[in-house]
């Protein structure tokens, strides 16, 4: 089975963190949020196992640092999604159907001769700015297992929220009927939630609907949406189940939702004084109060950090009360009273009192 990983996107609803880096470099609870992705895959698949990533803004970023961290662990390959067009100067694709198909051109024609080849030489589809909290294991197994096609995993969500999210329909054995993306009136509270897996006919399939659309895409149509060419292939008649997660996805696509993730995944952890000591973190008259993560390198000077502070590495904070907040690396922070913000990399602030701060890259004040 092939990995697909469409990350070329802008993430313009995290703007302006993403001015200078990609939205899966986003930094939470100690790690990138590509990095949580690609480790949560190492309990399932082996070094063997082809990881496809669709590139696209700032792409050498992207590629540089997962050679250099994922060589051994996938078999990469790398293929550029071109933009589209710009719109003060920044870039613009066509969406993730586009994206999607882009990958077709890893899978060669094979000789399927069962069921089994079917399902094991097919593909799985994650996005760049999700983060599973099942184990991808139990998926597999429900893949693997069950007399379908593919599946697409799903959660509940309130019925007042369903027409934000992609919405599917099933029957009574969880086959997927109909699938509408933020659909205007109620069909279901399933959504869909972002990790799909098909077979190798089905993938086959997808890709040639996903072909159609874009060579029929009307220009008034920036995005080609994966929804409708996901709803032609259960219209074909392929099998295609509703999985619904035990655990759920963390969504880190803005900035709302990452405050969220991180707090999530600080609690999932606990770092004592001892750990930080050993990543040369000095930490004096001050309380760090759990769970919170601190960076490499970083100074903490009479100051209260946390709960739920993410720091990261070579940062210093003085004089400071910093609580639910994630800061990213090289920042330097003086007489600063947050909760509920996010800080980007290479910031310098002096005397501030304010929740909520979204502060980018770079900012001095």
């Amino acid at each position: 089975m092939k990995i697909i990983g469409p990350i070329a996107g802008i993430g313009s609803r995290l703007r302006p963190f993403t001015l200078s880096k990609p939205k899966a470099f986003i930094n939470v609870a100690g790690k990138t949020v590509l990095d949580h992705i690609l480790t949560k895959f190492l309990n399932t698949f082996d070094s063997n196992t082809e990881l496809i990533l669709i590139v696209g803004y700032k792409k050498r970023q992207i590629i540089d640092y997962v050679k250099k961290h994922y060589s051994d662990k996938f078999q990469l390959t790398f293929i550029e999604q071109i933009p589209r067009g710009f719109q003060d100067n920044v870039p613009f694709y066509w969406g993730l159907g586009e994206a999607v198909y882009l990958a077709h051109k890893r899978f060669k024609n094979v000789e399927i001769r069962n069921p089994e080849d079917d399902k094991r030489e097919g593909c799985l589809i994650f996005l760049g700015d999700m983060i599973l909290l099942d184990e991808y294991s139990y998926l597999m197994y429900r893949y693997y297992e069950s007399d379908v096609d593919g599946i697409i995993t799903v959660m509940k969500v309130p019925k007042q929220d369903a027409s934000s999210y992609g919405i599917v329909d099933v029957d009574e054995d969880g086959i997927i009927k109909k699938l509408i993306e933020k659909p205007k009136s109620y069909i279901s509270n399933l959504a869909i939630a972002g990790i799909y897996a098909f077979s190798y006919h089905a993938s086959q399939s997808l890709f040639n609907h996903l072909k159609n659309k874009l060579e029929t895409r009307k220009k008034e149509n920036k995005e080609i949406y994966l929804t409708e060419s996901l709803q032609d292939l259960v219209d074909e008649g392929y099998k295609i189940a509703a999985v619904e997660l035990k655990k759920g996805i963390l969504d880190f696509g803005k900035p709302v939702s990452l405050l969220k993730g991180n707090k999530y995944l600080l609690e999932q952890q606990s770092y004592d004084i001892e750990y930080f000591q050993n990543r040369d973190v000095k930490i004096e008259k001050s309380l760090v109060k759990n769970p919170s993560y601190i960076g490499k390198n970083t100074q903490i000077v009479n100051s209260i950090i946390g709960p739920f502070a993410s720091i990261g590495k070579n940062c210093n904070i003085k004089n400071s009360i910093i609580e639910n907040c994630v800061i990213e690396k090289n920042t330097q922070l003086t007489n600063i009273i947050t909760e509920n913000s996010i800080i980007g990399s290479n910031v310098c602030i002096d005397s501030i009192s304010k929740k909520n701060l979204i502060i980018g890259d770079k900012c001095v004040y």
